[in-house]
């Protein structure tokens, strides 16, 4: 009976496809859903950004991870950099990331699509403000003789110039972990701005006079046009800024610095260097490095500035990249950890 009941009983149908392939679409959707949230939330919130370059070294370096606050100024459309209402304005001494005027690209660097370049600099002028720059020499304890800037300004209505009154201070550990060879050899100074210090670096250099009569007589006094800003680096000897290129519309002023999340000092342009410290205090010249074997297993060729060779290759690959990265960069790369979670001034 058991023998008739199973070749008789009728086979069970197979299960339907249909849910799987419903929930598998699903899936795809939500997080199809979710990317295009997290892409919108960073475009108009909250965005990430690195620091490729010296220009506002010491409060940001080389390797530095920040947010930027998106929503500080304006709300812009999600994708696109369209301000849709305004809610605040730059503050003198803000940290912004902005559209760089044209004037301020080279040939190949856009100021929009995907690799649209962007900038981030210290506000130091607001619009009506006369800005004056006084060049003069002044001696310093750390690095001698310096070729400073200094940076006046007289707000719209006041009669009188004011100073951010700079002060030098001792450059204790703040330039031990530069990838900047020249950087670490500039005076350290403070200035003030409402509410906060903070660091500057001046040099012996002055190469930014050849670019300061071309638009405005910053010598004299030069009145910023309402609606525009001007901002500098804090490196000033190695800033591409309002001096050369001129002032920022409000409109392009995109966010601000908020925090740094991460920073990495990869030592492309120091590696060569047994001591960050002892760099910064005895100069690139007398700083003991390593040499002979050691040199070749930290260094790509192209890094070692005692050789007098390139130490960034504008014609380097993607692939070259990626090799020197694997065999050099990752085994000598330093986390800062000091400055993790710095909020920024």
């Amino acid at each position: 009976m058991g023998l008739f009941s199973s070749i008789f009983k009728s086979s069970p149908k197979p299960e339907s496809k249909e849910p799987e392939k419903e929930g598998a679409a699903a899936s795809g959707i939500s997080f199809g859903i979710i990317v295009v949230l997290v892409f919108a939330f960073k475009s108009s919130i909250l965005d990430a950004n690195n620091i490729p370059s010296g220009s506002m070294i010491p409060t940001l370096k080389i390797g530095d991870f920040l947010f930027v606050n998106k929503m500080r100024y304006s709300f812009r459309m999600p994708f696109t950099e369209k301000e849709l209402f305004r809610i605040d304005d730059p503050k003198r001494g803000d940290i912004v990331t902005f559209i760089p005027p044209a004037t301020a690209l080279g040939q190949e660097e856009s100021r929009s699509g995907i690799f649209a370049k962007r900038f981030v600099k210290r506000v130091v002028g607001l619009p009506g403000d006369t800005i004056r720059i006084t060049r003069k020499f002044i001696e310093t304890k750390d690095r001698g003789r310096v070729h400073f800037a200094l940076i006046e300004y007289k707000e719209k209505g006041a009669t009188e110039f004011k100073s951010y009154e700079p002060k030098e201070v001792p450059i204790g550990k703040e330039l031990s972990d530069l990838d900047n060879l020249e950087a670490t050899q500039r005076a350290l100074f403070k200035e003030v701005k409402p509410g906060f210090e903070h660091y500057i670096l001046e040099g012996f250099e002055d190469d930014r006079r050849a670019h300061i009569f071309e638009y405005c007589d910053f010598l004299h006094g030069c009145e910023i046009p309402e609606g525009q800003y001007m901002v500098m680096g804090d490196n000033r000897d190695d800033s591409h800024d309002s001096r050369a290129w001129g002032f920022v519309k409000r409109e392009d002023i995109l966010g601000k610095a908020l925090i740094i999340y991460f920073s990495i000092d990869w030592k492309d342009a120091t590696c060569e260097y047994k001591d960050g410290q002892e760099l910064a205090e005895k100069g690139p010249e007398v700083a003991e490095r390593f040499d002979g074997d050691a040199l070749e297993r930290r260094c790509h060729y192209s890094e070692v500035f005692s050789s007098h060779n390139s130490r960034y290759l504008g014609d380097e690959s993607r692939f070259g990249w990626i090799e020197r990265t694997l065999r050099y960069r990752l085994w000598r790369l330093n986390v800062r950890f000091d400055r993790i979670g710095r909020i920024l001034q």
